[in-house]
């Protein structure tokens, strides 16, 4: 089986970051540890150097009259010493000859080609060490053989190539190892969820609008899930929407036309009989159908650009009092008409920021449904006020109290409530709720004691 893109790339990256990481402790280690190291070394490499002169120097003293080549004490020494390093340890004249030594054959070729300015100069010893290509250690200590003569105590170690960081670095390969295969279940974790998301996309795209995604967890691709889940159900309630929408529309548009194919052939047969009377009746009511056509074609227009934001807001400063008593300057013929008494409250005294044509449609639309839905000689109620510096209007009107489900109900396209007598689209509210949306608003309903209360608060505000 191919393993996932996704997949590769995950294990990757989580080897790219652990190698750089143990690069880093590499670094680190081999940074601390060898300064450590060659401190300590330097303090116990002093500490042997002076026991070593002070051993050879009482070898020598306690058979003054024996030279120093033909000390049997001081030979078993060095045998005892070389053995004890594992190296080879001899003693020199101050001319360079060999004196004693504790191994056979020849001094070590390597020590012949060390010049004395790559010696590292401590004070009681010199030493220089080659981890490149032979791995040697040599040192060597001045010894008093004589009276009058300093010769040097020498003492060569051949090392094995493999040492300390070798044996570091070997171990945090391996630990790297022992990662990078565990991070390979960490990887098919995170990306077999994965899988199930796209699993469910392409599920949803292809109609099945029911199915969820069953990925569990509290970590980003858990809430991704859920996220995802959330938009597939707000695109279920869009879809399902969107197609009530279209019947409503098309059954909203069949009536009128109705009506229109009626008065038609009513006018038809008329004219056939060469009778005149009511021609103009029916040519009226036809005008009213198409009216009402218009009207209708006009507001779910707006409707669909308000959903799709195409209508620009253009906020200007609006004195809110002005913009409703101009509107219920307009309601007046009706209001007088039904002999309704409206009360108002307008204290709003400083301008608010907004669009004046979409918050005159809004309002506009609250105001004449709180006239058409009122009783004759009832009360419609207006007011106005501020809560924590943003304008609130509610408008009151005596129509019965409405359920729950209508209260939430009634800003959606082409509803009507059961105890709704007069006609209309059904869309001004929509479109009124869209508005005040647009404006960072909201708007509500609610009973109340006066009767069926809409309040909409507008959260932008110039002081």
């Amino acid at each position: 089986m191919r393993p996932a893109k996704l997949y590769i790339k995950i294990f990757l990256s989580f080897v790219l970051v652990l190698i750089i990481t143990e690069i880093l402790i590499f670094g680190l280690f081999i940074f601390s540890a060898g300064r450590i190291f060659n401190s300590r070394f330097e303090r116990y490499a002093k500490v042997q150097a002076s026991m070593i002169n002070d051993f050879i120097k009482e070898k020598i003293k306690s058979e003054p009259e024996i030279h120093p080549a033909e000390n049997k004490s001081l030979q078993n020494f060095l045998l005892r010493l070389g053995k004890t390093y594992d190296a080879k340890v001899w003693l020199t004249d101050s001319d360079g000859t060999v004196l004693l030594k504790s191994f056979q054959g020849d001094i070590p070729v390597g020590v012949a080609g060390i010049a004395k300015d790559r010696m590292k100069d401590y004070e009681q010893f010199k030493m220089h060490r080659n981890f490149k290509r032979r791995h040697f250690f040599y040192i060597t200590i001045p010894v008093e053989i004589s009276n009058s003569e300093t010769g040097s105590f020498h003492l060569y170690e051949n090392m094995k190539k493999t040492h300390i960081e070798g044996a570091f670095a070997l171990g945090l390969a391996g630990i790297g190892i022992i990662i990078a295969i565990l991070i390979i279940p960490v990887s098919r974790l995170i990306t077999k969820r994965i899988k199930l998301l796209k699993a469910s996309a392409i599920r949803i795209a292809e109609g099945d609008l029911s199915h969820r995604v069953m990925v569990k967890g509290k970590d980003e691709i858990g809430e991704l899930g859920r996220s995802f889940n959330r938009m597939a159900e707000e695109l279920g309630k869009m879809i399902k929407g969107g197609r009530e929408l279209t019947a409503n529309i098309s059954h909203e548009l069949r009536s009128p036309l109705a009506r229109i194919r009626i008065a038609q052939e009513l006018l038809g047969e008329k004219l056939e009989r060469n009778e005149y009377n009511d021609l103009d009746r029916h040519l009226c009511d036809m005008q009213e159908d198409v009216e009402e056509l218009d009207r209708l074609i006009g507001n779910i227009l707006l409707l669909s650009k308000l959903d799709i934001h195409e209508t620009a807001i253009k906020l200007k400063p609006i004195d809110l009092s002005e913009l409703l008593n101009e509107i219920l300057k307009h309601l007046k013929p009706n209001i007088s008409r039904r002999n309704l008494h409206v009360m108002t409250s307008l204290y709003v005294d400083q301008p608010i920021s907004g669009d004046m044509n979409a918050l005159k449609t809004a309002f506009s639309n609250i105001l004449e449904n709180a006239v058409k839905f009122t009783p004759e000689n009832d009360h419609v109620i207006i007011k106005t006020c501020f809560e924590e510096n943003s304008p609130v209007i509610t408008v009151t009107n005596s129509f019965k109290a409405l359920t729950d489900e209508e209260l939430t109900r009634i800003f959606e396209p082409f509803y009507r409530t059961e105890q709704s007598s007069a006609s209309g689209s059904g869309l001004g509210l929509a479109i009124t709720k869209k508005i005040i949306e647009r404006h960072k608003g909201n708007i509500r309903a609610e009973n109340s004691p006066d009767g069926l209360k809409i309040i909409v608060r507008l959260t932008v505000y110039v002081p």
